[in-house]
């Protein structure tokens, strides 16, 4: 889920050009494709030891205005592939889609990142299925960069997750 936050961060950057457009041009959404390869991040507060994400995404962001041009809020629809690496082992895990929604104040500040869908769906080594879906609140996890096990929904067996990645 790290995506979440890489989506959140790229976009906030993304929409500050569109916060300061013309009230004319601004009241219609914004919509726009993507596809990308995030540059590997190591994850430390999944496991008891880093883990490296490598996630490729490809998706549309559409960004809604109010009738002064600012921003209100973004959505965005991706589909993501995660490969996750550590102690020499590696894992790529099924391509599986969310949501995320970002909302604004009317000062153009992020107030919430909402994202719902699948968390992270893989086959473990011994054939079980780890999925994790239902729904983060990015604020309950400040700092964190990745998040494989939804707030409200069901997760995967991270300890299993783990279990493999572990030193032998």
């Amino acid at each position: 889920m790290r995506k979440f936050a890489i989506l959140a961060i790229l976009l906030i950057f993304a929409v500050i050009p569109f916060a300061f457009a013309p009230s004319a041009a601004a009241t219609q959404p914004v919509r726009t494709s993507f596809s990308f390869t995030a540059d590997p991040i190591t994850v430390e507060d999944i496991c008891s030891f880093p883990v490296t994400v490598i996630s490729t995404l490809n998706g549309t962001e559409t960004d809604f205005f109010d009738s002064s041009g600012a921003v209100t809020m973004v959505l965005i629809h991706s589909t993501e592939q995660d490969t996750f690496t550590a102690n020499g082992k590696s894992l790529t895990g099924f391509p599986y889609t969310f949501e995320i929604q970002i909302l604004f104040d009317e000062s153009g500040n992020v107030t919430h990142v909402f994202a719902s869908g699948v968390v992270e769906m893989l086959t473990l080594p011994d054939g079980t299925l780890f999925i994790s879906a239902g729904r983060v609140d990015f604020a309950a996890h400040p700092g964190s960069i990745f998040v494989i096990s939804p707030d409200v929904g069901v997760s995967g067996d991270v300890d299993a997750f783990c279990g493999f990645f572990a030193d032998p």
